[in-house]
């Protein structure tokens, strides 16, 4: 927001030439340091817009990664499911197996 504030007229030192000098210098130099100070914030501005949207951009990306991480752990939960499915069978085999395998000892003392 700009705020327009009146100037007063230019005031003359009569006789004093050295003092208006002085005030000419010190405006001048305020002047300096008001546009090098409006460059400032316009260069901070820019870099504000520029991190707002690098902000923007880490956001999508973290959310990508959270959707991404939810998968994985969906995926490796049905793995370990299958796994224990697979475990399980493997065990009732194995059983199954050490059955037979005294069943067809038996028939051979037999």
């Amino acid at each position: 927001m700009t705020v327009k504030v009146p100037r007063p007229s230019k005031i003359r030192l009569p006789g004093n030439s050295d003092s208006f000098i002085l005030l000419k210098e010190g405006n001048a130099r305020l002047k300096t340091d008001i546009s090098r100070l409006r460059i400032e914030k316009a260069q901070l501005r820019e870099e504000n817009s520029q991190l707002r949207a690098e902000n923007s951009q880490f956001r999508t990306e973290n959310s990508r990664l959270k959707d991404e991480l939810h998968f994985t752990h969906e995926e490796l939960k049905e793995e370990r499911d299958i796994s224990e499915f697979k475990d399980i069978a493997l065990a009732e085999n194995d059983a199954l197996y050490q059955i037979l395998e005294e069943e067809r000892l038996r028939f051979q003392v037999e």
